[in-house]
């Protein structure tokens, strides 16, 4: 399937598709996400859909950018002046709204300027789904397309209920129309971190259901078929003997050495003699040395044999192809994956920073406000820093689990291919399984960006570096509180 019938296809679907019908193509099951994509300023929309708008896109990109820059400028520094904070806390307040401006644009400009390459991503997945339906496989995207929506459903959810708490909150310090302002500003930077780290994770999970099809099909049509022994060879006469009696054993025997005997010559002169011709050979020597009887017994084994014989080298050569397309399979999902790392690899990056920080301010939050007892302790800021908290811990234990499974999964293929090398006798499926092999040692699937690795370790990382912090940060916290000379404007 060229792109052009890929994008048709794809159009088609999508235009067609109906709320809870199920999606035909991985990008039918993320449709709604990249809807809201293009809404946020994060894609280059289509319109009509296939039909690209660069400019016009430029255009809106430029202006949601402008807009949310110099409001959020504007707007925290005129929130926070009505608020009674320590010097460090300040600070800290300062560098957040800077780090996360400048997060919100740079998502927005990778976003826009990567489109094309997403659209290269969804069409080499459906290119895959079709070759693995072709190998009897069906691609199953409900789970993605209802998680997906119902994600979307359920943050929009959050957000009003968001907005209901905050707004009380917000309207006792400046007014209604600045409220409004601010929680659709805060909402909108929570919303394009979360579809960042909530896109990464459908790519991942589509990965890891691509990498699960492969070992499945391995396994099922390649080590249940090695675990039964292929016998390969002219012909064995000792599954005759059974059948004669020791006088025409005595025939079989002779025709035997005088078989061996023209074998050996023939090796010598390096002549390569075809399954054919030995079969007329075996057949000339029976007629010669065996009884009239035993004839067409002997000439019906041969040729049952030489059946045999062929449907085990056509059922090899099967093997072997299926072989190699998988080993493509495999080589093109891994291609994805690092596609995948590279496009979205700077915004994942970026959001684990920003986590640290928001761990780090709100263990500095608690500890001013419960610890030291400085400030008045506010209900609706405990509840908003709180859930900003578990909102980030959730997404870095999620995001570190599914991009360990997939790799786990994906690695799993060389232990299978391993099993069918050890069952497996015919050399072309061994010399096929060692060049599979090396593939996947040489290009390994992991999930890293700038050479982080997203397993398990990563929560653990960032615990470690939110303690180092928030100690640095006490003392800091001391020092500058002691020292009058140290004057901020606020």
């Amino acid at each position: 399937v060229n792109d052009s019938r890929g994008t048709l296809y794809e159009r088609k679907g999508s235009d067609k598709m109906k709320l809870f019908t199920r999606p035909k193509c991985f990008s039918e099951a993320i449709a709604l996400m990249t809807s809201l994509n293009c809404l946020l300023g994060l894609r280059a929309f289509e319109y009509p859909r296939g039909y690209s708008r660069p400019i016009l896109s430029l255009i809106y990109f430029l202006f949601i950018c402008g807009l949310y820059s110099c409001s959020s400028l504007y707007l925290e520094r005129k929130y926070n002046s009505n608020v009674a904070l320590m010097k460090l806390e300040y600070i800290l307040y300062e560098v957040l709204m800077y780090v996360t401006i400048v997060s919100v644009i740079l998502k927005m400009l990778l976003g826009w300027w990567h489109t094309k390459k997403f659209k290269v991503c969804y069409k080499k997945i459906f290119k895959i789904d079709e070759t693995l339906g072709q190998l009897g496989l069906s691609v199953n995207y409900n789970g993605i397309y209802f998680v997906t929506n119902g994600i979307i459903i359920m943050w929009i959810t959050v957000f009003l209920i968001a907005i209901i708490i905050s707004f009380p909150h917000l309207k006792k310090r400046v007014d209604t129309f600045t409220a409004i302002h601010m929680l659709l500003i805060y909402m909108y930077s929570l919303t394009v971190s979360g579809i960042n780290v909530f896109e990464f994770y459908i790519f991942v999970k589509c990965l890891q259901m691509k990498f699960k099809l492969i070992n499945q099909l391995l396994y099922e049509k390649l080590i249940n078929l090695s675990t039964k022994e292929i016998k390969l060879g002219i012909f064995e006469l000792k599954d005759y003997t059974k059948i004669m009696n020791v006088e025409q054993r005595k025939h079989i025997f002779l025709k035997n050495m005088i078989f061996q005997l023209r074998q050996r010559k023939q090796s010598r002169m390096n002549v390569f003699v075809s399954e054919e011709s030995q079969n007329r050979l075996a057949s000339q020597i029976g007629t010669e040395f065996l009884p009239s009887q035993f004839k067409k017994q002997l000439q019906s084994k041969l040729r049952n044999r030489s059946r045999r014989h062929s449907a085990t080298m056509a059922k090899c050569q099967e093997r072997k192809h299926l072989l190699q397309i998988i080993k493509q399979v495999h080589l093109e999902l891994c291609k994805i994956t690092k596609v995948v790392c590279t496009i979205l690899g700077v915004q994942i990056a970026w959001e684990i920073g920003e986590i640290i920080l928001i761990l780090t301010g709100s263990l500095y939050y608690f500890y001013i406000r419960y610890i030291t007892q400085q400030y008045k302790v506010l209900i609706e800021q405990i509840i908003l820093i709180s859930a900003l908290s578990f909102l980030s811990i959730l997404k870095t234990i999620y995001l570190s689990y599914v991009c360990k499974n997939a790799a786990n999964e994906a690695n799993k293929t060389i232990e299978i291919i391993h099993a069918i090398y050890g069952c497996d006798a015919d050399t072309d499926m061994q010399e096929e399984i060692q060049q599979f092999s090396i593939q996947i040692l040489q290009s390994p699937v992991t999930f890293f960006v700038f050479g982080v690795t997203l397993d398990n370790r990563i929560l653990s990382s960032i615990l470690k570096t939110v303690s180092t912090y928030i100690v640095i940060m006490i003392q800091m916290g001391h020092s500058l509180e002691s020292n009058n000379d140290v004057q901020l404007d606020i």
